[in-house]
């Protein structure tokens, strides 16, 4: 079977590009993955114990079969860190509200981590050029690709803070009340500076780069589309 595989930071830079195709057996392992990679790619083969493997956006044990329509990449590891399946520790996806915050926090972070910084976006009631009060926010999405541009963004961050332990990126979707939450990013590592300066930039790129979309419900029952050009409300017939 066919399994394209995505390549993040210096491990894309060793073999010339973000993506590659390998030939696997059915019913192939994470391992199996790794020998057959060695093989091709012997630019690789040093970089391979420490080096996490990832299988439908989850970081995966060697004993983890994969499949010919999983969604695998190859995450660099993070400085001083060893391979496996604790590291780097990765957390992203659209999800229902509520988010349970502390086992997000857990998930990312280890014995390592010294500092962790939440994001939380909020439901406000109000918008800066609306009288009427906002009540809701409705976020639908471009499901397959938010879920890949996610992970696109962790696993640069990853590779342009190597000092980070862990990273979580979770976007609601559905019907929001005020007082719920939009966003939830959780950046855990051994000291602060790096945590606040990932989470600062996770946050703008998520903003800028994942197709969720908003539209806004007010207090008189209309509505718009946040970021279309007609920004004009329109109640409900």
């Amino acid at each position: 079977m066919h399994i394209e595989v995505r390549v993040f930071g210096g491990l894309a830079d060793r073999v010339g590009g973000r993506r590659l195709t390998v030939e696997l057996e059915p019913g192939a392992t994470v391992a199996d993955l790794r020998t057959q990679l060695a093989a091709e790619h012997p630019q690789l083969a040093e970089a391979l114990p420490r080096t996490s493997v990832a299988v439908e956006l989850e970081v995966a044990g060697d004993d983890r079969s994969i499949g010919p329509d999983d969604e695998v990449a190859l995450l660099p590891p993070v400085a001083g860190g060893a391979g496996g399946p604790d590291a780097p520790r990765i957390v992203t996806g659209l999800t229902e509200p509520p988010f349970d915050v502390d086992a997000v926090v857990g998930r990312v972070t280890g014995p390592a981590t010294g500092g962790t910084v939440v994001f939380l976006g909020t439901v406000r009631d109000h918008a800066p050029d609306l009288d009427t009060p906002v009540v809701g926010l409705e976020y639908s999405a471009y499901r397959q690709m938010a879920d890949k541009v996610l992970a696109d963004v962790a696993g640069e961050l990853l590779a342009e803070h190597p000092g980070l332990d862990g990273i979580a990126l979770l976007h609601a979707v559905g019907d929001l009340e005020v007082g719920d939450h939009t966003i939830l990013i959780v950046c855990a590592a051994a000291h602060r500076h790096e945590a606040f300066t990932a989470c600062s930039t996770a946050l703008e790129e998520v903003k800028a780069r994942v197709p969720v979309f908003k539209r806004e419900v007010t207090a008189d029952g209309a509505t718009r589309w946040v970021g279309l050009p007609d920004r004009a409300v329109e109640a409900d017939s």
